[in-house]
């Protein structure tokens, strides 16, 4: 396995160029798009008094140059500059309070550079305030530096009144694993011809006594085991990859083997693949999910709990069976892992919009997913689609759309790998 940490700490060596900064005005939203030369960690934000957008990069150099822009976009002037040695700090000037309403890198493809999109829209004063200081992105500053960047540079500074909700606040964040991060089983230090091939374990959901959601003839159990047969098929083909399945066939298998699984045979990857299902018939598109103590909203707190039920169609009841992962839970190791897990969700968001599948307004979530619960294995759960919704429950049953499906996993899964290997050899 290998860790993140190495790859967050061997970006900031360099300094990643800021080559342009678009703008799109469209009917329900603002997007906002920066041409960068690299893909990295990042955070967006809101702030008033005046009203600001605010974007930390890790150590960037602007060669934008001049921004245009016109009314719709509510931006009335853009400041850079140094945040501290290692983040640099885009303010836009707003003219009246905005919601952001998703940000995301995409990286390159073909000759569309590596880009963060910021998707936002006008707002009221109310919706502003309950909305500000939710973080959108994946950087995480330690907030003593946050304290020494208001004394040095006041003009791109968190007050100290608002640094405590950003700092805190989690919403689809993803922190930076600390210095001293666990490190993990097996590191690759080969030349990337030579790296040894990587173990993703697939772990199709539900099946045997567990048909999951259904709608009618139409089971969950059937449609994940077949994407998952498909993944496997493309991961194989790349030659980069080794790939092992806690089920090939219509078992049921428990939750806290399937954890097991994964830890036997030494995962560098888990990925757990499900179809949701919800009393809104008209709800659609993919969602991932990574592991948390708590929810990132009530709809996924349901889901978890769910998932986590799985077990009782056997007869079995996780929570009491397995005190293994009730005290991983409580073990501070895990957090590198879970902080990994998060970075592989997002490469793997990337990839489902770069392909054109559709997803979620939030689509990387997190809960306390039983499944998910290895300590040393980056883990997430993909909800390929709503079962519920009757078009997409057949669109899921045809073998073109779980191959679109597997490919932009298997996408994600190698813009992963990439970034890890980039970042060893830095």
């Amino acid at each position: 396995m290998i860790s993140i940490s190495m790859l967050f700490l061997g970006s900031r060596v360099f300094a990643m160029n800021i080559d342009a900064v678009r703008f799109g005005a469209y009917p329900d939203k603002v997007r906002m798009v920066l041409d960068l030369s690299d893909i990295s960690d990042f955070r967006v934000f809101t702030l008033s008094d005046p009203y600001r957008m605010v974007i930390d990069l890790p150590n960037t150099s602007w060669q934008a140059g001049t921004v245009n822009r016109n009314e719709q976009t509510f931006v009335s002037d853009i400041r850079h500059g140094k945040l501290n040695q290692d983040i640099s700090r885009i303010v836009f000037d707003l003219k009246q309070p905005v919601m952001i309403k998703a940000a995301f890198m995409l990286p390159q493809n073909g000759e569309k550079p590596n880009r963060l999109v910021v998707d936002y829209q006008k707002t009221d004063q109310t919706t502003f305030q309950s909305q500000k200081g939710n973080i959108f992105g994946t950087l995480k500053t330690d907030h003593e530096q946050t304290e020494t960047a208001q004394s040095t540079i006041p003009d791109f500074s968190v007050r100290p009144t608002e640094s405590s909700s950003v700092e805190t606040n989690t919403i689809a964040g993803i922190p930076l694993p600390p210095p001293n991060a666990m490190r993990p089983k097996r590191i690759h230090t080969a030349a990337p011809s030579v790296f040894k091939k990587h173990l993703i374990i697939i772990d199709p959901g539900h099946g045997g006594v567990d048909p999951g959601a259904t709608n009618g003839r139409i089971y969950e159990k059937h449609i994940v085991l077949a994407l998952a047969k498909a993944l496997k098929s493309e991961l194989l083909k790349t030659g980069r990859y080794e790939v092992k399945m806690t089920r090939e066939t219509d078992v049921f298998i428990r939750l806290k083997d399937r954890v097991k699984f994964a830890r036997k045979h030494e995962g560098d990857l888990f990925v757990s693949i499900h179809a949701d299902s919800i009393k809104k018939p008209q709800v659609h598109g993919s969602s991932i999910y990574t592991l948390s103590k708590k929810a990132s909203d009530a709809q996924t707190a349901k889901l978890a709990e769910k998932e986590n039920q799985a077990d009782l169609m056997a007869g079995v009841h996780f929570e009491v069976e397995d005190e293994q992962v009730a005290f991983i839970l409580g073990d501070f190791l895990i957090n590198d892992t879970m902080n990994q897990s998060k970075f592989f969700a997002n490469t793997v968001v990337s990839s489902f919009r770069v392909n054109g599948l559709h997803t979620l307004d939030t689509p990387h979530r997190y809960a306390g997913f039983a499944v998910l619960k290895a300590p040393d294995i980056p883990s997430i759960l993909i909800e390929a689609g709503f079962v519920s919704n009757a078009a997409e429950a057949k669109l899921l049953s045809t073998e073109s759309h779980r191959k679109k499906l597997a490919k932009a996993i298997r996408s994600g899964i190698d813009t992963y790998f990439d970034y890890v290997h980039k970042n060893e050899r830095n």
